[in-house]
């Protein structure tokens, strides 16, 4: 019986943490002008397939190691599972296309790093938004 309720209470709390996770904001430095982008847009910078924002500064991506988030958001933005994004990087390093994101360990210090970085750009659990980083909605 006690090994059926761990049971019960492992699988409600996963499912929790996924369906939480589900929620998923892009976030910028408060100072970038940027408030929109499209999905393709969006689907294009963390592919780096667009590397500049408007004004020609170098766009810096930001990426977690929680891999709940990270499939969220790699499911809801890219149409990719989370493995098949960080094998997308990891090609793009091995081959010399381009550079992975920067990962951070949880909203905290994604936060905490776009903040700092007026030319990032990283996503966030929709319940971790402040006013220390910018919303960019994707229309």
């Amino acid at each position: 019986m006690r090994s059926l309720t761990i049971l019960i209470f492992v699988s409600l709390t996963f499912f929790a943490s996924v369906v939480g996770a589900a929620d998923i904001s892009l976030v910028v430095n408060k100072s970038n002008p940027v408030s929109s982008i499209s999905e393709q847009e969006a689907k294009m910078i963390y592919l780096g397939n667009k590397k500049s924002w408007d004004n020609g500064e170098k766009i810096n991506l930001y990426s977690q190691y929680d891999y709940v988030l990270r499939d969220a958001f790699s499911s809801k933005v890219l149409s990719k599972s989370g493995q098949q994004f960080e094998t997308y990087w990891k090609k793009a390093l091995f081959t010399g296309t381009g550079r992975p994101p920067i990962d951070v360990k949880d909203d905290t210090e994604m936060k905490k790093f776009i903040a700092a970085d007026a030319r990032g750009i990283g996503y966030i659990s929709s319940a971790s938004i402040d006013d220390s980083v910018k919303v960019v909605v994707i229309k």
